[in-house]
């Protein structure tokens, strides 16, 4: 009998160690998926590395990242817009370009402030009612382009540093 006790015991713990384990290596894969998807929807800050390479990675799906970084306030609206823009177009043709990721709300707010920082933030060189007519109530961008530069802290922690290939004589420094 206590033969089979000591089986029954060791199976019990056998079983539950797996199902521990199993919960664990879920609850790891499920977490860095909920966190992701946290950040995306602009519940949690991404930090400035992960916002840096989802920006390249975002706008690489349609143009290449030299485009981006020679992009310029001559050349059309300040990048809050832009990101708007593109974030809307893609929703539009998802179905008909393969491949093509969404751009979330989280995700834009962070895209728009990476290409702030890298290539130039001329939000005010716009009047704000026109940049407020192009967002098109987009709440995440209008909440960005309301707050002041110097509380942006993506903007911020990326102060001096430029794109690779940016037209840096357009560059305005963040007050």
């Amino acid at each position: 009998m206590f033969l089979f006790m000591k089986k029954a015991a060791l199976s019990i713990l056998f079983i539950g160690g797996v199902f521990v384990v199993a919960v664990v290596i879920w609850g790891v894969v499920w977490g860095k998926d909920a966190i992701r998807l946290l950040k995306a929807g602009g519940y949690i800050q991404y930090n400035v590395a992960e916002a840096t390479e989802l920006a390249h990675k975002k706008c690489a799906q349609c143009h290449s990242i030299d485009k981006t970084a020679k992009y310029c306030m001559r050349c059309g609206p300040p990048f809050v817009v832009v990101v708007h823009n593109m974030k809307t177009f893609i929703a539009q043709q998802k179905n008909k370009l393969a491949g093509l990721e969404d751009i979330k709300d989280g995700e834009a707010v962070a895209i728009t402030q990476v290409w702030n920082a890298l290539v130039g933030n001329w939000e005010d060189t716009w009047r704000k009612e026109d940049l407020t007519k192009l967002l098109d109530n987009d709440t995440p961008l209008l909440k960005l382009m309301n707050t002041p530069v110097k509380e942006r802290w993506i903007e911020v922690a990326l102060k001096g540093k430029s794109a690779a290939g940016a037209d840096i004589t357009i560059m305005k420094p963040i007050k």
